[in-house]
């Protein structure tokens, strides 16, 4: 039994409405006597905030008063004199007699080390708990001593919703010097897309993100949504394993796939308000496999540009190194960043390479434990982490990853088509400045096939070098002869790319039309 299984623990439901949500959860505290609530959150600001509008729905109302170890006990209309040390504050607290709400502030760290403080809170404890007065303690890691598990409830502050986000959005735009031009150009659109990058932000580290993105911004345009991102990513890179990636193409720069660009189109408004009151259910994930170099990697990034959310790389690889510690508890903390930034996607390169079924023989416990904790998580996380998985042996994948319910569908890429290589060749040349009125798209789509799409790109490189060399631009012919100089996966592989579409044949959807 894990420590928080010995508390009395309330979440506060995922509603639009989550801030009565929230007052009506700590009523529910306060009317059964709860004596002391412990609220994990690192949101002073936001608690003492919620914690006077919720003062303000009892009659008569109580008063509230907010300790830390410089000011002692104060209210907005009195300050608790000789209330500074943490004991004589508890003391104080014990002594009086009429409903009061107190919100302590920075004593978890002190129970740990002084066991009087430990005491007197279960004195507090036996004093409080036939009234209607409450001890809340905010903190943002759960530290409670043996003898106080059975008196306190835990409440874990959810993070704000979008309701609480744009509020914050609306006030950093309204104290800009460009206020008028900025709620001009703020689309409903685009203002749904800059809150929905926030959201798993608190409310100062999103109004901190706002303020960074429209600094000295006269415009709005798609990227200032990079600029709240980014706020994230401060928190990404404290997990140490997970890794913010901010290259994520769109689903224009991905040639061909239509099958499973269509199945993403149709899930648009997953995140939207309307789809959240239709009922719609959020998407678990994907699972991406096929041959090397058609394309799985960038269809895995495709789901955050699309949605407008942050991409997160996991390396399951990495957790087994030694250099992140224990991998249970890497796990653990990757897992938790994930969903503590929620929405996201989880990009997961290679899943078999950390939980195939050869390494769980060959590490024994230590990968069970890692397999068995990725699959709860899977199956319970609360908020939307959509995992984009690729694996290039899937026959390596234990059947409970594989089967309905871990991932929503399970996709086939293989190698391009005819107009699927014309769509790529398209891409790369224009990326690379080429006019497509003068390359015969339909002579290199015959001198292609059995390319895949990193054969494609290279061989556009290559030409690129020649036409460079040869100071004129690119033409079909460079192509041509770099794409002669490459030995496509399809001849050195052919046997094993027959063996991946037989396994496909009838367990995964082609990506493909």
């Amino acid at each position: 039994m894990t420590l928080k299984e010995n508390f009395y623990i309330i979440r506060a439901m995922e509603e639009p409405a989550r801030k009565q949500q929230i007052l009506q959860d700590l009523k529910k505290l306060v009317l059964s006597k709860a004596s002391i609530v412990y609220i994990l959150s690192d949101e002073e600001d936001r608690v003492e905030t919620l914690l006077k509008e919720f003062s303000a729905t009892f009659q008569p109302r109580p008063k509230l008063f907010i300790w830390n170890p410089f000011q002692g006990l104060t209210g907005e209309e009195e300050a608790i004199e000789n209330s500074k040390n943490p004991i004589e504050a508890l003391d104080k607290v014990i002594q009086r007699t009429d409903q009061v709400f107190y919100l302590f502030e920075g004593i978890h760290s002190l129970m740990q080390h002084d066991p009087l403080i430990t005491r007197k809170i279960k004195d507090v404890h036996r004093a409080l708990r036939n009234r209607y007065t409450t001890l809340f303690i905010i903190a943002p890691v759960l530290v409670v001593p043996e003898e106080l598990r059975r008196d306190m409830a835990i409440y874990e502050l959810p993070m704000p919703d979008a309701t609480e986000v744009e509020r914050i959005l609306n006030g950093v735009i309204s104290g800009s010097p460009h206020v008028a031009k900025l709620t001009e150009l703020l689309t409903p659109d685009l203002k749904e897309k800059m809150v929905k990058a926030a959201l798993g932000l608190s409310l100062d580290q999103a109004a901190r993100a706002f303020r960074s993105a429209l600094v000295g911004r006269t415009s709005l345009e798609a990227s200032v949504i990079d600029g709240v991102i980014e706020e994230k990513g401060q928190l990404i890179r404290k997990s140490g394993i997970l890794k913010l990636i901010t290259d994520r193409p769109t689903l224009d720069e991905i040639g061909g796939l239509e099958n499973l660009k269509d199945w993403l189109r149709k899930r648009t408004g997953v995140l939207s308000e309307e789809g959240k009151a239709f009922g719609l259910q959020l998407p678990k994930g994907v699972l991406i496999t096929g041959v090397s170099g058609c394309g799985k990697s960038l269809c895995a990034k495709v789901f955050a540009s699309f949605w407008g959310i942050p991409l997160l790389h996991l390396d399951m690889a990495r957790l087994y190194d030694g250099t992140m510690g224990e991998p249970e508890k890497a796990l653990q903390i990757a897992l938790q960043t994930a969903e503590a930034v929620a929405p996201s996607v989880l990009w997961i390169d290679e899943i078999e390479a950390g939980i195939s079924v050869q390494s769980q023989k060959a590490g024994g416990g230590t990968q069970s434990r890692v397999f068995a904790s990725f699959l709860t998580w899977m199956q319970e996380k609360k908020n939307f982490v959509f995992i984009a998985a690729t694996a290039n042996v899937i026959e390596l994948l234990p059947p409970e990853v594989l089967r309905k319910g871990r991932f929503d569908q399970i996709f086939f890429v293989t190698l391009p088509n005819a107009q699927e290589r014309k769509s790529i060749l398209s891409i790369h040349l224009t990326r690379n400045g080429a006019d497509l009125s003068k390359v015969n798209l339909n002579m290199l789509i015959k001198v292609t096939e059995g390319f895949n799409g990193a054969e494609i790109e290279q061989a556009v490189n290559g030409a690129m070098v020649e036409a460079f060399n040869s100071g004129r631009p690119i033409n079909e012919q460079d192509i041509v002869i770099a794409a002669g100089n490459i030995v496509p996966l399809s001849t050195t592989m052919r046997e094993e790319i027959g063996r991946m579409e037989r396994w496909a044949y009838n367990r995964a959807i082609p990506a493909s039309k």
